[in-house]
């Protein structure tokens, strides 16, 4: 066995795949033990020694007259007497240092497959901890690679993760070697099962939730309360906050000095706009701030039917619905009132109101089957 050589690639191991060197000594160790019995019947008690750039294996004989059927655990007095010197005694255990004898090519090369075998188990093990123990939460990661499919995947410490196409925001950049921060939903195993694989997100509203929640110690520690947050992915977050302490104001603290504190959350979701509002249970004053910067000439609450039917500037109108009616749509989901908005022309020439739009509350939170989702295995060159 080329130990030496064995001893550098084992480093390299350690190195690579951040396991403990001492772990995969005694991994080593123990898969020599398994090799030794499967050919000779018997289990010796195996110890290895690094010395410099070498590495030692070594197996406890007894000492004996005469090795009686060439019993593998046993070396002749007089070799022992050779080896190490006339102290030596008839009966006396020592470890005597593996030779040919021992380990022919193949016993080698099965130790190795052990060895090989056992380190997929830790690095298994090593994955299933990391991914379990930041299930539904934020994790940073770096992508590595972008398969023919579309999905993304990405390079943890210890684990891997797949973004697949359909959690991905639209037009948001997944470069190679970016590092950004995912939502982990899921993990299940590739198709050889000896990979386990977090499925990653995007688009899921508590990827922004979670996001706060890490960013801000008010939030986590519960002087902050996020009471409700709906998101349009890629284009617009609403998140309803209240203090639980009256002389702080959650909305200035969390936006922070001209908007500081909340920027890095921004750049985190490559610019998706967050408007923070602050919770009131009254629904008037609610739908107000929801709406965000929008002079509102008036507001009627219809509490039968619970429509809010809004009038603002013609040239506000355009501002109060945004794009695609994201802006009205969010703010009828987080308020939960129907959102009727006219501009001021239209009401005072007295429109029919069913060329007017209104805005109800949508589903924006996808119901994602992760049994849906086909992990095929780990991409070739996947890492950098």
């Amino acid at each position: 066995m080329q130990t030496r050589a064995l001893l550098s690639a084992m480093r390299q191991l350690a190195y690579e795949k951040g396991i403990p060197l001492e772990k995969l000594i005694e991994i080593l160790s123990d898969s020599i033990s398994k090799s030794f019995k499967k050919k000779y019947k018997v289990t010796p008690n195996v110890k290895i020694e690094i010395e410099k750039d070498d590495l030692k294996i070594l197996i406890e004989k007894e000492v004996v007259k005469t090795i009686i059927d060439g019993n593998p655990l046993q070396i002749s007095l007089r070799e022992a007497h050779k080896k190490y010197g006339k102290e030596v005694k008839e009966g006396e255990k020592i470890f005597v240092e593996a030779n040919d004898k021992d380990f022919s090519r193949s016993e080698a090369l099965a130790a190795k497959q052990l060895l090989a075998q056992k380190i997929k188990e830790l690095e298994y093990h090593a994955a299933y901890e990391e991914i379990s123990q930041n299930l539904k939460s934020v994790y940073t990661g770096t992508i590595r690679k972008r398969d023919e499919k579309g999905n993304v995947w990405v390079e943890f410490e210890k684990a891997i993760g797949v973004l697949p196409l359909a959690y991905q925001v639209k037009n948001e950049p997944y470069y190679v070697n970016k590092k950004m921060s995912f939502f982990i939903m899921a993990y299940k195993e590739d198709t050889s099962k000896t990979n386990i694989i977090a499925i990653l997100n995007r688009k899921s509203p508590m990827l922004v939730r979670k996001l706060l929640e890490k960013e801000y110690n008010e939030i986590k520690e519960g002087t902050i309360e996020i009471v409700d947050l709906v998101r349009q992915p890629g284009y617009r977050t609403k998140v309803a906050v209240r203090s639980k302490v009256p002389y702080i104001d959650p909305v200035s603290t969390i936006l922070g000095p001209k908007n500081f504190r909340i920027q890095n959350i921004v750049n985190e979701l490559s610019g998706e706009r967050i408007d923070v509002i602050q919770y009131t249970d009254d629904p008037k004053i609610f739908i107000q701030r929801a709406l965000g910067n929008v002079k509102i000439l008036s507001i009627d609450m219809d509490f039968n039917n619970k429509i809010a039917k809004i009038v603002v500037p013609d040239e506000q109108l355009s501002i109060a619905i945004g794009k695609e009616g994201y802006n009205a749509k969010l703010t009828a989901t987080i308020t939960k009132w129907k959102i009727d908005i006219k501009s001021e022309s239209n009401v005072k020439r007295k429109v029919d109101e069913k060329q007017e739009t209104v805005f109800e509350a949508v589903n924006l939170t996808e119901d994602y089957n992760v049994d849906e989702i086909d992990i095929k295995n780990i991409p070739s060159n996947f890492r950098k």
